[in-house]
């Protein structure tokens, strides 16, 4: 049983190496750089992904978990003046090597059989996520997932730089995976958000940490290693699994190692190891952490090996994902539009639960897409605060409780012209 202690100090050690894949680990630093509370959040983050698997647990079950389909949209990022699509040395991939990243996830997170995503481990898990390009944009116009952008810069530092990025162009995050595909120029070569970049229920989140979330959610990756064809592709990350990975940290995934030596990433089927893969193979490693030698899982997907040595998610990766998927807010509301409530002629709206304790959702329902403005007054009539959620459709709505306290207040609905009212109780 691995320490859950060690996150204070998860980010600590850093091997130099270990910084060419993935920005995770220096993402992580900056933010503890910028934010003294941060070593905090993510201990508490942990503390309730812990309590929320125990109240939850499913020992020697099937872990039950519906099949979801992520809509993704892939930003190009490219500075081709003529707009040529495709080739060597080009940022402006294709469609064709987009569509082969998609596939690979699918592969990956589904354990496809007859694919390099498939593994017999008895610890080996179905994910149970699928992902496919969006076939609507935010304004409900037909698309292809894909949308391309040009501007005059060389490449990004995309740890430091992936606020720019978004900047740039971005979809709703509550409804779009958003997949950022630019030249990286650091050496790191994805960067991901993770959950608890997000309000997370029960817990507190600074505003400047809301505020750079609204800007960046996604994963970006560097167009050498997205996708498995039709361009100019790394030696040793050139199977798709780059992403794979990111994802698996928008997931609320960590390194095996948590980026120090014998490290803890919370999933007791993970073996406890000494330092991520670090060669261009696929030899077997080991490592002796607890006075035991043990063979390092190198087929991990959150591991830094080679793209063909990959192919296992294991079954407490999956309940720790699943766990960030329900306590995370923004991760909540995106599982929620998915699938989008079915309409009402007149507008309906319910606060699940009420009375609050930690959080709620407001579950609205109306006729077709409306604008959307969702207001919380208090008893005396002021107002607490406001949210605006262009072209919606019928959906759960989130009530952010961490501006209420102790109280009754009107949480109050406009959509179009209809508009509904309704008490709530909070009590903390």
């Amino acid at each position: 049983m691995k320490n859950w202690f060690c996150i204070v100090c998860f980010c600590i050690s850093l091997s130099i190496h270990a910084q060419e894949r993935c920005g995770f680990a220096l993402g992580q630093l900056k933010r503890e750089r910028d934010n003294p509370s941060w070593i905090r959040q993510k201990a508490e983050f942990e503390y309730k992904i812990r309590e929320f698997n125990k109240e939850n647990s499913l020992e020697n079950k099937r872990i039950a978990a519906k099949v979801y389909k992520i809509p993704v949209v892939v930003h190009v990022i490219h500075n081709n003046a003529s707009n040529v699509i495709g080739g060597a040395n080009n940022v402006n991939i294709s469609d064709e090597q987009i569509a082969s990243q998609i596939r690979v996830l699918n592969e990956d997170y589904r354990k496809k059989t007859g694919t390099n995503g498939f593994n017999t481990s008895p610890v080996g898990s179905d994910m149970e996520l699928e992902f496919e390009l969006a076939t609507k944009d935010p304004n409900g116009n037909v698309t292809n997932g894909i949308t391309r952008t040009f501007i005059n810069n060389n490449g990004y530092d995309i740890t430091e730089e992936n606020q720019a990025i978004a900047k740039l162009i971005k979809w709703d995050y509550e409804r779009y995976l958003n997949i950022w595909v630019v030249r990286s120029r650091n050496g790191i070569i994805g960067y991901s958000t993770f959950p608890y970049d997000s309000k997370l229920n029960g817990l507190e989140t600074t505003q400047q940490d809301l505020d750079a979330q609204k800007i960046f959610d996604g994963v970006i990756i560097d167009y050498r290693n997205f996708g498995t064809c039709c361009g100019t592709l790394s030696n040793t990350y050139n199977l798709g699994r780059t992403l794979t990975h990111e994802i698996g940290h928008w997931l609320g995934l960590l390194h095996p190692t948590a980026d120090t030596r014998c490290g803890d990433d919370f999933c007791d089927d993970t073996p406890q190891i000494e330092s991520l893969n670090l060669n261009t193979s696929c030899v077997k490693l080991t490592s002796n952490c607890t006075g035991t030698s043990v063979q390092n899982m190198i087929e991990n997907f959150m591991d830094y090996s080679p793209d063909r040595c990959m192919n296992i998610f294991t079954n407490d990766q999956k309940k720790r994902s699943r766990a960030a998927l329900e306590l995370s807010q923004t991760r909540k509301r995106f599982i929620n539009n998915l699938e989008p409530l079915p309409e009402t002629d007149v507008l309906t709206i319910s606060t699940e639960p009420n009375p609050i304790k930690e959080s709620a959702f407001l579950k609205t329902q109306f006729k077709g897409q409306k604008n959307v403005v969702l207001s919380v007054y208090d008893f005396r009539g002021f107002l607490i605060y406001e949210e605006n959620y262009p072209n919606a459709q019928s959906n759960y709505f989130s009530i952010k409780t961490d501006k209420l306290r102790t109280g009754e207040y009107i949480v109050r609905v406009q959509a179009g012209e209809e508009t509904k009212s309704q008490k709530i109780v909070v009590f903390k």
